[in-house]
């Protein structure tokens, strides 16, 4: 019997002393008072803000302290992202009354996201507590703020030390008149645990240039997560646009997305570049230069997707433009990075006297699908080009196929030739599932199986193709496929699901289908 008193005394000491261990634990755990300032419409002074978090303390100031929406806080763990206070000068104090702790004699920390100017290290923010409103004791910051060039922004800082009380009031002020802006203040006993981190958004398409609107979908790996983003650059937080359904993409833009969850971090921000190029012409190619400031002819090697030698003089309308009169030498090269239509542009001789027109110039125009097979497009000779002032020459058709368009002087017997406000119009997305092109082509019937199609297809019919590209839809060209074609199975394995355009040639002329991917 004497054993069993002291087993049974032995469970007891070991259940007080588990209790105590969890006791001790909740403590640890337990979050006094927090505050994030809500959403508001627009600044509003502190006595007449509502959307306080805790409404069961009493929110003080010096009557000019104001709840701000604008420079929403960020850049460190659990921002909340929405309202703030801003202190920018001696007179300004902001005061919270009335913080009932329900550990007493328990030792609390203070949390604070705290926005600097890049001169501050946070050593001019004052934070002041009280038990009684009267007698108050100024903390000391965990740790020094970095300060100088690109250091400003919010920070997450810790106030240790502060007494328990069943009236903790608090009080946040400057030293001097220097902007600092307050918010998510979190009283707690123990430090803030460590939490995990939201998976980073993905996006269902590539950064680069397109050439119709797009639809764009995000994504993210951790369950029950939202997601917010912006179109102009900025980065995203809680009162950005909450992401639903797929975006149209109709301009050019940068997207920023971020996703959040409560309990955890908000994931880093991913970023996608996105240039829409407008869908009445793939390629525009005014003829110009960043500061227009040329006053004798220069050498270049790249400008606006061009490749050329020698770039003229700027003329009356501030631009620049491509002049020569080294016959055989001096050339002009345009690349394009999708499929175009027609050509224009235009052209003007420069000399003094008569004639008012060249008796000793040709500029030769041609096209290549790879820079080195050219073809030619058209042939100013000197009777088309006017003298000191502009002729405009198109619509030249030009093959769906060409990435290189070349102006080539071939002879100039007297002054210069210029050329200038280059337009290439773009051939519009494939509209049908069978678009002709140039040739007599005899693929009339080609059919493409299966479309959709997962991952293999074949074409079918009495053809000789002997030759089969698959473009996206930039035109940039992802596979190619040579040999006799109607006998062989195309494997189009790991691309992404959507629309291409699929070009079979035989010696005669090609035949254009769209190709459906499906997952």
């Amino acid at each position: 019997m004497k054993r069993k008193f002291i087993i049974a005394g032995y469970a007891l000491a070991f259940g007080v002393l588990l209790l105590s261990m969890i006791s001790g634990n909740l403590k640890a755990q337990a979050i006094i008072y927090q505050e994030n300032f809500g959403i508001p419409n627009g600044n509003t002074l502190v006595q007449n803000y509502t959307g306080w978090q805790d409404t069961t303390v009493k929110y003080v100031s010096n009557g000019t302290c104001d709840v701000r929406k604008t420079n929403a806080s960020s850049g460190y763990n659990g921002a909340s992202g929405g309202g703030n206070v801003m202190i920018n000068d001696t007179s300004k104090w902001f005061q919270v009354s009335g913080i009932v702790s329900s550990v007493p004699n328990e030792v609390l920390n203070i949390y604070i996201g705290l926005r600097k100017t890049a001169g501050e290290n946070g050593s001019n923010f004052k934070v002041q507590c009280s038990v009684d409103s009267v007698t108050w004791q100024t903390l000391t910051m965990e740790d020094t703020l970095p300060s100088g060039t690109g250091t400003s922004g919010w920070y997450r800082v810790k106030y240790p030390d502060v007494p328990c009380s069943q009236n903790l009031h608090l009080r946040f002020s400057c030293l001097a008149n220097v902007e600092y802006r307050l918010d998510d203040i979190c009283v707690r006993v123990g430090d803030e645990a460590v939490m995990e981190t939201v998976a980073t958004p993905s996006f269902s398409m590539q950064g680069g240039t397109y050439y119709e609107p797009q639809q764009l979908s995000m994504s993210t790996a951790t369950p029950g997560a939202s997601m917010r983003y912006t179109l102009d650059g900025s980065l995203p937080g809680i009162t950005s646009d909450l992401y639903e359904q797929p975006i149209e993409i109709t301009n050019t833009c940068t997207v920023k997305a971020i996703a959040m969850k409560e309990g955890m971090l908000s994931s880093n921000v991913a970023t996608l570049n996105l240039t829409i190029v407008d869908t009445d012409a793939l390629v525009v190619l005014p003829f110009d230069i960043s500061d227009n400031s040329y006053t004798e002819k220069a050498e270049i090697k790249n400008m606006n997707g061009f490749k050329s030698w020698k770039l003229g003089v700027s003329y009356s309308d501030g631009g620049a433009k491509f002049e020569s009169k080294f016959a055989g030498e001096a050339y002009l090269l345009a690349r394009l990075d999708g499929m175009p239509d027609s050509l224009f542009f235009d052209m003007q001789g420069h000399k003094t006297g008569n004639p008012s027109v060249y008796s000793g110039v040709s500029f030769l125009v041609s096209e290549s699908a790879d820079g080195e097979n050219w073809s030619d497009v058209a042939l100013i000779d000197g009777a088309s080009v006017s003298t000191n002032r502009y002729s405009h020459f198109g619509g030249y058709a030009l093959d769906y196929r060409t990435r290189f368009v070349r102006w080539l002087l071939l002879t100039a017997e007297i002054g210069n030739t210029q050329l200038n406000n280059i337009r290439i119009s773009r051939r519009d997305s494939v509209p049908s599932d069978d678009v002709g092109v140039a040739g007599c082509s005899a693929l009339v019937g080609l059919e493409v199986v299966p479309n959709p199609v997962s991952s293999r297809f074949a074409i079918v019919g009495n053809f000789e193709v002997e030759r089969v590209v698959l473009y996206d839809m930039r035109g940039v060209p992802l596979k190619t496929w040579t040999g006799n074609c109607c006998k062989s199975v195309f494997d189009i394995s790991g691309l992404r699901p959507g629309s291409y355009v699929l070009v079979a040639s035989d010696r005669y002329g090609a035949s254009v289908k769209r190709l459906m991917v499906k997952v």
